[in-house]
């Protein structure tokens, strides 16, 4: 007998139903504000290295200039950059996003998000994302159809890649110390930064630079902190 698949997990605390991409969603989100937790009086956006390099070319700006705006810190030695939403998103004005065309995942989901539950992902609808924008009674729009127009397929496979990076770079015990922060703003973080050891090709697309910066930070972070690879 097949194991029972789960309805919902938890996350902080709270209860999120687990959807299917054939569940019923549909939503009407405008530009000009609302009651809803999207932009606004909510946790920060913990960001990865291909949603910065995104926002750093959507909104022009250098890494270093963006560390002026986001909070970093790090979560057990693991160094985090992520984007505040209180009171509001920094990139948030009353007509819209500035950076719409680079808004991270975690925009695009809104209000569901992506869990990994016992080695799976799950779209899950959770408790805290408060929006005023769902429809009470869905048409036939999907879970499906809201994720192809929302874009979201190249950003879950690049969140795919930064999670097994994660994973990987767990098993090194990082010291938390600032070198560790050091190390990963200028190895990882920063897309102004050359994503390999040699010379580049600027020809590479995006997704390729950011695979490559993750390949080439596995073999510099052991060195750079002197650690023992597993």
């Amino acid at each position: 007998m097949a194991d029972k698949q789960p309805t919902s997990v938890k996350i902080a605390g709270s209860d999120a139903a687990i959807l299917a991409e054939s569940d019923l969603f549909q939503l009407s989100c405008g530009v000009y504000g609302c009651t809803s937790n999207c932009c606004t009086k909510s946790a920060p956006i913990i960001l990865n290295p291909y949603e910065i390099a995104q926002i750093c070319r959507e909104s022009r700006i250098s890494y270093e200039d963006l560390l002026d705006i986001v909070e970093t810190d790090r979560a057990k030695g693991f160094p985090l950059v992520m984007l505040p939403r209180d009171p509001s998103c920094y990139f948030w004005t009353g007509r819209g996003c500035r950076i719409y065309g680079a808004r991270p995942l975690a925009c695009r989901l809104f209000p569901l998000g992506r869990v990994f539950d016992n080695g799976r992902s799950h779209i899950v609808l959770p408790e805290l994302n408060v929006c005023s924008g769902l429809a009470p009674a869905p048409s036939t729009n999907t879970v499906a159809d809201y994720l192809r127009a929302q874009d979201t397929s190249t950003l879950v496979q690049m969140a795919d890649c930064w999670i097994e990076f994660v994973n990987d770079v767990e098993l090194l015990q990082l010291p938390d110390k600032p070198v560790t922060s050091v190390a990963f703003h200028m190895l990882v973080y920063s897309p102004d930064t050359p994503p390999s050891v040699g010379p580049s090709d600027e020809t590479l697309s995006p997704e390729a630079r950011f695979t490559l910066r993750l390949a080439t930070a596995r073999d510099q972070l052991p060195q750079f902190l002197h650690l023992q690879k597993k």
